[in-house]
């Protein structure tokens, strides 16, 4: 008896282990990439917690702890999806910060012009 419940075990622990490494992340990589430009940002600018960053962040975009952690797990799994995942993060940023970029230079409205007298 003590037999097959050994061998049953390991045979759990196997599929749980193979069905385990081919999942999908729980956060789709376009609101992953978001939701972790906007953590790091916060931290560099804010002088609120990490977990509170944590929290409001995901709250804005609708996903919980345990996605998170899943989706974090995922990336863990394969050095090579965090290298391009952080590629597409800094690629990211870089678009926020020249979308924010005024093109022209500023001009002020000639009302308040200083006039030579």
């Amino acid at each position: 008896m003590k037999y097959y419940l050994s061998i049953l075990t390991i045979i759990i622990i196997t599929f749980l282990l193979f069905t385990s490494c081919n999942q999908e992340p729980s956060i789709s990589e376009k609101d992953f990439i978001k939701i972790y430009a906007d953590m790091t940002i916060m931290q560099d600018t804010s002088m609120i917690s990490q977990e509170q960053i944590r929290k409001t962040v995901l709250s804005r975009y609708n996903y919980s702890d345990d996605d998170y952690n899943k989706t974090i797990l995922f990336y863990n799994a394969d050095k090579e999806n965090w290298t391009k995942f952080f590629d597409k993060v800094i690629d990211y940023v870089e678009n926020l910060r020249n979308s924010t970029k005024k093109k022209e230079p500023l001009v002020l409205p000639k009302l308040y012009v200083l006039k030579d007298n």
